[in-house]
């Protein structure tokens, strides 16, 4: 029972993570056509995310990521398990050092009306967005096929 309580809340931690970037992505062009009061209450609302939500979505990730290995029939010898380690470091550090300081920057340049930086920094936003869905998508198929098991 408790395994099925740990994979069950391991899922939901991934779910978020990768359905907020999927929203995120699926918005984004949206939100850049709006009047700069819309985009900035965007902005802030994903930076928010940047530096709570996915923190949240990654700590219910890694717990019971731990309590699976401790408390299940696999180790820490295992492959996929280090991929999803790997992910969970790379995804941390591309929120503190990348997606909250470029919505910041981001937020700055709407309220500056510096076309050419917003443009710039959306860019970046969306290259950092898709290589971060691709980390965790790469995670998810580490899991489901066991490398290295």
């Amino acid at each position: 029972m408790a395994r099925t309580v740990l994979l069950a809340a391991h899922l939901a931690g991934m779910a978020a993570w990768l359905g907020a970037n999927f929203t995120q992505l699926a918005l984004a062009r949206f939100y850049g056509n709006q009047p700069t009061d819309a985009r900035l209450a965007w902005v802030r609302a994903t930076g928010l995310m940047a530096s709570r939500y996915y923190n949240a979505a990654g700590t219910l990730i890694g717990a019971t990521g731990v309590g699976l290995v401790l408390h299940g029939h696999w180790s820490w010898s295992s492959g996929f398990i280090w991929v999803g380690v790997g992910v969970l470091v790379i995804g941390g550090a591309m929120g503190a050092g990348g997606f909250v300081p470029t919505s910041a920057r981001l937020a700055a340049a709407l309220r500056a009306e510096q076309a050419t930086e917003v443009r710039r920094l959306d860019r970046r936003t969306l290259a950092m967005a898709l290589l971060d869905t691709a980390f965790v998508l790469t995670a998810v198929l580490a899991m489901v096929h066991k490398w290295r098991a």
